[in-house]
């Protein structure tokens, strides 16, 4: 942007600052929100849900050659794959760090931002930081309250329907209730049991991590539905009974076919295994998320048999299927913690990973996109261990408001330099 001063001169904006690696230590705090968690779950499991059948009918479409078909579901799964990709964007804050100098300046180009105005004369910093906002629940209890309230009213919607002499009042309340407790009925049960095994572990972890774990336990849920829905039926024996086929695909192609695909997704973060009950932490989670998405159907098919299925269906799936899931891929992740603790494999994995981040960004960028949300597209390169050494610095606590203060006022000393302004952004 140019423009003409009234001297006739040419004026062209400031150059920004930089990215630079930070120097000092801030503790950022965030706003306490227990139930932001299930708001992002279910914020990404309907995506990926409808996500799901749209890549089995691109499946389908190709094994069938059937160009009508391919077309459609690869036009339908566009919305969801940005929506899901929205959503699950890394979150990175940018720092702005004033700091008094009498050579500086009092007003500060920040690009596309609004500029920055200090009351003394400064020089601006900018810096990247990871979002390290830790991962809370809301107490136990109220998860598995919602739970009780939605196996209640469904038996007592049942029985009222069944007593009801063919009045379309209890109907009607069926009718209504009907989307929120398959909403509730899905997804309250798993909230409350990763509620209960992050409160017991008592693990420091990420919410960012977290919900990484979840979603990829979701994404393990795709080939384990093409290969049950495509590949399991073709290697039964044509004859066998319908009895035989229907037990040999749910008592053991499917439990195969779904821990090896779960199992899978854990080798991924390997760099967040560090020993057993991280691993363990790790796979319950990944269980959750497959759980979660097979819930979220099972459930929505048995809203069409009443009440008395869907507060049946809830409760099996509920207190059963859900930390059945959870708990052999908690058992597989403990393992492998352990052996990856063992082995210091961890290590090597974390700066494999921490590379291959750099590279995509790298890449990314290079087309003109911003990836990493600082305002340039112009890769990470900065400073490559920049967001590695503060990723490893966890230092993020909760407070009752929104603010920002060096760490040594956080513990009570003196702060260095009293007069330093810090502006983040998110």
């Amino acid at each position: 942007m140019r423009w003409k001063g009234p001297d006739g001169r040419l004026h062209v904006p400031a150059p920004t600052a930089e990215i630079t690696k930070m120097t000092t230590d801030l503790v950022i705090s965030s706003r306490g929100s227990p139930w932001r968690i299930y708001s992002r779950m279910m914020a990404t499991v309907f995506p990926a849900f409808f996500l799901l059948y749209s890549c089995l009918l691109i499946v389908i479409g190709l094994v069938d050659w059937n160009p009508t078909i391919i077309i459609v579901a690869s036009l339908i799964s566009i919305p969801p794959i940005l929506l899901a990709l929205r959503i699950t964007r890394p979150p990175i804050i940018q720092l702005w760090n004033a700091t008094p100098d009498a050579n500086g300046n009092t007003l500060h180009n920040r690009g596309s931002l609004p500029a920055l105005t200090t009351p003394v004369p400064t020089r601006i910093e900018r810096h990247l930081l990871t979002d390290g906002t830790p991962l809370e629940f809301p107490s136990s209890r109220g998860p598995w309250a919602l739970f009780a309230i939605c196996v209640i009213m469904g038996t007592a919607l049942s029985f009222w329907i069944s007593n009801s002499d063919g009045s379309l009042a209890p109907i009607l309340a069926f009718g209504l209730l009907a989307i929120p407790l398959w909403i509730l009925g899905f997804s309250i049960p798993v909230l409350a049991w990763w509620s209960v095994a992050s409160n017991r572990l008592k693990i420091s972890v990420r919410r960012v991590e977290a919900e990484a774990w979840l979603i990829a336990g979701m994404v393990s849920a795709f080939p384990a539905f093409m290969l049950n829905s495509l590949v399991v039926p073709e290697l039964i024996p044509n004859h066998w009974s319908e009895i035989q086929a229907s037990f040999a695909a749910i008592a053991i192609g499917a439990p195969i076919i779904e821990e090896i695909c779960k199992a899978t997704a854990l080798l991924i973060f390997f760099s967040s295994m560090r020993g057993r009950r991280a691993g363990f932490l790790v796979g319950f989670s990944i269980g959750l998320g497959f759980a979660l998405i097979e819930n979220l159907q099972y459930i929505a098919v048995a809203l069409f048999g009443g009440p008395a299925e869907l507060a049946a269906t809830t409760l099996v799936r509920g207190v059963g299927s859900i930390p059945a899931h959870a708990l052999w891929t908690g058992f597989v992740g403990s393992a492998m913690g352990g052996m990856l603790d063992e082995l210091k494999l961890d290590k090597l994995a974390e700066e494999k990973l921490t590379s291959t981040q750099i590279k995509i960004i790298d890449k990314v960028e290079s087309v003109g996109l911003d990836f990493d949300g600082d305002g340039a597209a112009e890769g990470f390169k900065p400073d490559r261990n920049l967001l590695k050494n503060l990723d490893s610095q966890g230092d993020w606590i909760i407070i009752g408001s929104q603010s920002m203060i060096p760490r040594n006022i956080a513990l009570g000393r003196r702060p260095v330099d009293p007069f330093n302004y810090h502006l983040y952004l998110q």
